[in-house]
């Protein structure tokens, strides 16, 4: 009797166990992509893994300003593994394109990893559509090749430093 009460409980744990997993699964993925299509991206950034937080905020950094999101549908929503900690869901977003007001339509496949406090988002991409939806801004690309340039130590900047001293250093005596 004992034996056959403690089966009992070991195993509505594994099935409260699996549900919980599952429903925390739905809720990331429904809460996430909620915040996003409603512009709350601070918010969204919480459900985003640390590792990819700065990816996250750089293909974001145009949402609501560059295109205005109209719908998003979460597809499917898929465990990888048997101990439910990788998961994968695809979202089909459309979006208007701010410049032309064009109604544009892209899929996203979004990975998930399981932690203690529910799923956090590992990785976002596009699978079908227009990419510009997590396109990083070129304001944001810019910055990187000149950073590029310079550590690369390009002939067009060497000199210049001199070059200023000493005109400052014919101007002092002039002002003195």
């Amino acid at each position: 009797m004992r034996a056959s009460s403690l089966l009992l409980v070991l195993l509505a744990g594994c099935v409260f166990n699996n549900i919980s997993a599952e429903e925390r699964l739905r809720d990331s993925v429904v809460g996430y992509n909620d915040e996003v299509r409603w512009n709350r991206i601070d918010l969204a950034a919480q459900r985003v893994a640390p590792p990819y937080r700065d990816q996250f905020r750089l293909t974001h950094a145009d949402w609501h300003e560059a295109f205005e999101i109209a719908d998003s549908e979460i597809v499917h929503v898929q465990v990888n593994d048997e101990d439910r900690s990788q998961a994968t869901s695809f979202v089909k977003v459309r979006w208007y394109d701010q410049r032309t007001m064009l109604l544009t339509e892209t899929t996203l496949r979004q990975e998930w990893a399981r932690n203690v406090n529910g799923y956090q988002l590992t990785e976002e991409e596009v699978t079908d559509g227009n990419e510009r939806l997590l396109a990083v801004p070129e304001r944001f690309r810019a910055d990187d090749e000149e950073e590029g340039e310079d550590g690369e130590g390009s002939d067009e900047g060497e000199g210049e430093p001199e070059a200023d001293e000493a005109r400052a250093s014919r101007a002092a005596p002039r002002a003195g």
